[in-house]
């Protein structure tokens, strides 16, 4: 399933298939959308903020689904099994250490965009300034993670407020056990919907940033994380890029 989802990157179908399995994977699908993203940002890099734009919608209107699904399960049907008694502590020494590591990252890509000015690459200043930008802003973040420290039930978490639910939609190993779990223990509509944008925007806009900014290198490294779970008997088409 990993690798057909895959293939359509190269298709003329690879814009409604990232829509199609955005949705779906804020609800029950188990092949996320990034294996599309990455390679079409790679491939198409001036449509990078219109992709990921519109897979953030994608994702955020098929979150109403999973939400569903959550509250037909609060009102008696037995699908799944999730437990809203798990813990979630998520404190400021791991969030100070994930931020560093995106810093990292960035000054990685700000170094490889600065030596592509000096060898007048078209538009590499404008990266430069991008990424040293998004350094300086995630090393200013990481010295204050204490204000988003997450500790509490996954129930308390996701009812808490917004902020602390878009959290939880951000950090969850995958985005529908926080979609259907909300509906799960009743969060508002609007306060999930609200959250729901705010945690797919990130996820999608660093996927699709880097995707687009970040050199070969970095792209080298996307790729080869959307080919780590492709199963061995069915290799992934090359990408044209």
């Amino acid at each position: 399933m990993y690798a057909r989802v895959e293939s359509y990157a190269n298709s003329p179908a690879a814009f409604t298939a990232l829509m199609v399995v955005s949705a779906i994977d804020s609800a029950f699908f188990p092949v996320p959308p990034f294996v599309l993203l990455i390679p079409m940002v790679i491939a198409s890099p001036h449509r990078w903020l219109r992709l990921m734009i519109w897979s953030t919608a994608a994702s955020v209107a098929g979150s109403l689904l999973g939400y569903a699904i959550g509250a037909a399960m609060r009102g008696g049907l037995s699908l799944i099994h999730i437990d809203p008694n798990v813990r979630l502590d998520l404190g400021p020494d791991s969030l100070r250490n994930m931020l560093r590591i995106l810093a990292g990252v960035s000054g990685l890509m700000t170094t490889v965009s600065t030596f592509q000015a000096v060898r007048q690459r078209p538009f590499a200043w404008a990266r430069a300034a991008a990424a040293c930008v998004l350094t300086f802003c995630l090393v200013l973040a990481s010295a204050h993670t204490g204000w988003f420290a997450v500790h509490g039930t996954i129930a308390e978490l996701l009812s808490r407020n917004w902020w602390s639910l878009a959290v939880v939609c951000m950090v969850a190993p995958a985005f529908k056990l926080a979609t259907i779990g909300s509906g799960l223990v009743g969060v508002s509509i609007p306060a999930f919907l609200v959250a729901a944008a705010v945690a797919r925007l990130v996820r999608f806009g660093i996927a699709a940033g880097l995707a687009r900014f970040g050199g070969p290198p970095i792209r080298g490294w996307l790729l080869k994380q959307a080919h780590a779970h492709t199963p061995p008997s069915a290799p992934a088409q090359a990408l044209e890029t």
